[in-house]
């Protein structure tokens, strides 16, 4: 590991307040990961998805290890699954895979229960009463026609579209109050907010935050600069990774700018906690997303 890339400061302000507000360190736990995403906080362990490689790599706190291979898979989400497997988003193969605590491939579901297939699923969120939405972006490009959607899988495993024109769906995660589903209109730069209902399906949409109005633009942020990973903190805050600024925004229930959390790589792309709730940050991140073999590194920030 080369010496500058051994520590970084978290620089953390709230708007209009002084950077030096307050500062924490943070840490570069895998500084060879290959675009990684999905951090997943599970058993005293980091679990994380690389899209560029393997598949699935496990931090235990001292190594680095491949917890399961997917090959062609393009992995780009992770949730827990059931008691002790887990659901991977491959982004390429345009699929889930469920795998099991020994790193072991039990299935793969590639269209919903309807008999449609998926375009890009991408990430997830669990809805606290055993089902699980999670995003098919569509296509990556801020000219092609809409084409995102937002999938429910129930607790019964049936799957269904419950939204859908949306500009990359990306992140997601319940609201605190559980009663509405924030999504990560990524290529539009904004959260869109959905009631849901018991059924798991989303009632109409609407505007919960564009992210220009949360804070203000870095002098030279990407123009694919909309919201990646999105989650729910233990402290009751969003977490936003904003992918091309090299941030990640923290934002109260009143949309109202808590804290930037930047690191070295502009495309930030998602976010989870340790098991000390939101005293620990983990954060994935991608120096060039557009260039293979798109390096990367895993960052734990804490107080």
């Amino acid at each position: 590991m080369r010496s500058w890339f051994g520590r970084w400061l978290w620089s953390v302000a709230a708007l209009g307040a002084p950077a030096a507000a307050a500062v924490a360190a943070t840490v570069v736990i895998d500084p060879n990961a290959i675009y990684p995403e999905g951090p997943l906080w599970r058993d005293g362990r980091l679990l994380y998805v690389e899209y560029g490689g393997p598949g699935i790599k496990e931090w235990n706190g001292g190594t680095i290890s491949v917890y399961w291979r997917g090959d062609h898979c393009g992995a780009s989400g992770l949730i827990a699954y059931h008691v002790d497997h887990l659901l991977v988003a491959c982004y390429d193969a345009n699929s889930l895979v469920e795998v099991d605590q020994q790193g072991r491939t039990v299935r793969t579901i590639d269209r919903d229960s309807a008999g449609n297939p998926f375009i890009g699923p991408n990430d997830f969120t669990a809805d606290g009463r055993g089902g699980i939405y999670f995003s098919a972006s569509g296509v990556y490009d801020l000219d092609a026609p809409v084409s995102g959607t937002v999938l429910y899988m129930d607790p019964g495993g049936r799957i269904r579209e419950v939204a859908n024109t949306i500009h990359y769906s990306n992140g997601l995660t319940l609201s605190k109050d559980g009663q509405h589903l924030l999504v990560a209109e990524m290529l539009a730069g904004r959260i869109l907010s959905f009631p849901v209902s018991a059924d798991g399906t989303l009632g109409n949409r609407r505007v919960w935050a564009r992210l220009r109005d949360l804070a203000p633009a870095t002098p030279k942020e990407d123009a694919y600069n909309g919201p990646d990973g999105l989650k729910l903190g233990p402290d009751g805050n969003y977490y936003i990774a904003q992918n091309g600024s090299g941030r990640v925004l923290v934002v109260d229930e009143l949309k109202k700018l808590v804290r930037i959390v930047t690191v070295p790589t502009p495309y930030v792309t998602n976010v989870a906690f340790g098991a000390d709730g939101a005293k620990t940050l983990y954060i994935t991140g991608v120096f060039d997303q557009w260039k293979a073999p798109y390096a990367g590194v895993v960052y734990r920030a804490t107080p």
